[in-house]
């Protein structure tokens, strides 16, 4: 299957429907809030491929997580129609290939091209068995991650005890393998990774997070489960908020550089090779020009991440292979034919 043209972005977690949910306010229109995206930004980016939350905070009633659940992924919908030269929901290979050939859009978009989005639900406890999943499956959801921060019935999160996957996370991975979906191991704790990567021999990868040995904190991923990931052909992709690029940041310090999270690329490239980093950037869940690196206040400002990259020495296909081509590459393997 052929690429996308360059230059382009592959970004493996937004918080679209989420951030817009919670802001009242439309993808096309920033708002006036702490907004970092918008679709004609994502445009003007060169962005041709993102993975797309389904999130709710977990400290919100029940009720209102799922009404919220529910409105976000009908907003979807009604931005596939609304926009529908602009956004296409990706499903499969097939979509993915079309994705690829596709022509730009109208002149007056200039060289705007059609962005595709893979729908993905992050902290997986409102659901109410494995056997639910089919349901999300033929809605269109191909990527899962079991937790956010906390526990669930499925799996303990980074910041919940040592506990790894629970009897209904074994049963849900397996019903992951059976439909096809995409396991992002972000936001487990380290034995739910380990059992994770064990049990489940679908596709993985880790899509937004950072190293561990870069900055010491256990929302991280670890060396060795880095190169377990590599190992299995997934992605390890760079998540932009502060701190998890700089140990102990916290909200008032000065700002990391872009160079710091480059960092974590080039350590994690060390380990796995150049063809398993990305971006996974995880702006507009939380994030905003206040704590990011310094320059990253939308998502216009990723192209300095290659800029950058190219100032340490890379060449220029390791360079598009982080900015998009190394997950394209994955989700040609990865997602259902």
């Amino acid at each position: 299957m052929a690429l996308p043209p360059e230059p382009f972005i592959v970004d493996t977690h937004q918080d679209l429907a989420y951030h817009c949910l919670e802001h009242n306010r439309e993808l096309a229109d920033c708002g006036g809030g702490d907004c970092m995206i918008t679709l004609p930004w994502l445009q003007q980016a060169g962005v041709r491929l993102v993975c797309a939350t389904l999130f709710t905070e977990p400290k919100q009633p029940e009720f209102t997580r799922r009404y919220k659940l529910h409105t976000e992924y009908e907003m979807y919908l009604e931005w596939f129609d609304t926009y529908r030269d602009e956004l296409w929901l990706i499903r499969s290979q097939a979509d993915l290939a079309r994705l690829s050939a596709a022509a730009p859009l109208s002149a007056g978009n200039g060289q705007a091209y059609p962005i595709g989005v893979i729908l993905m639900i992050e902290g997986c406890d409102l659901l109410d068995s494995a056997v639910e999943l089919s349901t999300w499956f033929e809605r269109g959801v191909r990527m899962l991650c079991l937790t956010w921060n906390g526990a669930n019935r499925f799996a303990s999160g980074c910041f919940a005890g040592s506990r790894g996957l629970t009897r209904e996370g074994r049963r849900l991975l397996d019903a992951m393998e059976a439909l096809g979906v995409i396991l992002d191991l972000s936001h487990l704790n380290e034995q739910g990774i380990d059992e994770a990567l064990a049990r489940f021999t679908g596709a993985v990868c880790s899509g937004h997070t950072n190293a561990r040995s870069v900055c010491d904190i256990e929302r991280n991923i670890s060396d060795l489960q880095a190169v377990a990931v590599a190992e299995r052909g997934g992605v390890i992709g760079i998540n932009m908020l502060a701190p998890l690029v700089v140990r102990g940041w916290k909200r008032g310090d000065p700002l990391p550089s872009i160079e710091s999270a480059l960092d974590h690329v080039e350590h994690l490239a060390e380990l796995t090779g150049r063809s398993h980093v990305g971006i996974g950037a995880d702006l507009d869940g939380g994030l905003t020009p206040e704590n990011t690196p310094a320059g990253i206040n939308r998502i216009t400002d990723l192209p300095q991440l290659g800029e950058a990259l190219s100032h340490r020495g890379w060449r220029h296909n390791d360079v598009a292979g982080f900015m998009g081509a190394n997950w394209w590459r994955f989700f040609e393997r990865s997602l259902p034919a």
